[in-house]
């Protein structure tokens, strides 16, 4: 099963990194209570997509409104969502730091995806295998 990393922040933090910690909703198992979106896959931009990197994806732990702030800040820093200095000094005079930033960002890109669902999910641990990123074009691409 594919694992779509629409976000464009994410994608690069994963295909920069090698790792990035990413929210998704449903944590589905199979008849025999095996968790699907586990272990080896690969990663694309968009539904029909090409390979982008083969993957490697670990389930870390479940999220819901109750504790989201507590688990992004425990994942913030390798999520996509965490500011260099400079991104954070140009876009985001709100004081409160890089976390706060990051969170909020995350959680805005978790609610904008999931608008009619409550915030309920599971974090996943992607991790890119070693030396397994795929060229990708960019031209023409619209990513939001």
């Amino acid at each position: 099963m594919v694992m779509i990393f629409a976000n464009p922040l994410v994608r690069a933090h994963l295909l920069e990194q090698g790792l990035v910690y990413t929210f998704r909703q449903h944590h589905e198992k199979t008849d025999d209570g095996i968790r699907l979106k586990v272990g080896k896959d690969w990663a694309t931009d968009k539904r029909g997509g090409k390979k982008i990197a083969d993957i490697n994806i670990t389930p870390v732990t479940p999220i819901d409104c109750a504790n989201m702030e507590q688990v992004l800040t425990k994942y913030a820093r390798e999520s996509g969502f965490y500011p260099d200095k400079e991104t954070l000094s140009n876009f985001y005079t709100g004081g409160l730091g890089r976390f706060n930033y990051a969170i909020s960002e995350w959680a805005l890109a978790i609610y904008t995806l999931n608008p009619d669902e409550p915030a309920k999910g599971w974090i996943y641990k992607v991790e890119v295998l070693k030396n397994q990123i795929h060229e990708q074009k960019t031209e023409g691409r619209t990513d939001a």
